[in-house]
């Protein structure tokens, strides 16, 4: 399937356990989550391009605002006509 821009993504299903053995090297760190995941029901969807230093989460109004409030975790809502990309970063 095609995602972002235009980029080729093979769409695999495999448990956690499976998928953090796939990745070495990896600029993230060996074990490193895929760049896409989501579970069976769709519920919600994590992303991360491989160039990134951060993750993009959709899910429902509910579990956003739990990731807003929790402690470690710095995340700020986009709508879906806003660029992700967090504040004084830019994209080449």
């Amino acid at each position: 399937m095609s995602l972002y821009w235009g980029w080729s993504y093979l769409l695999v299903e495999a448990g956690p356990e499976q998928a953090l053995t796939w990745r070495t090297g990896h600029l993230r760190g060996d074990g490193a989550l895929p760049d896409l995941f989501f579970p069976a029901d769709r519920s919600w969807l994590a992303s991360a391009l491989w160039d990134d230093t951060w993750t993009d989460i959709g899910g429902s109004a509910d579990m956003l605002a739990g990731l807003r409030r929790h402690p470690l975790v710095n995340a700020r809502l986009v709508s879906l006509d806003e660029d992700a990309c967090p504040p004084g970063l830019t994209r080449d």
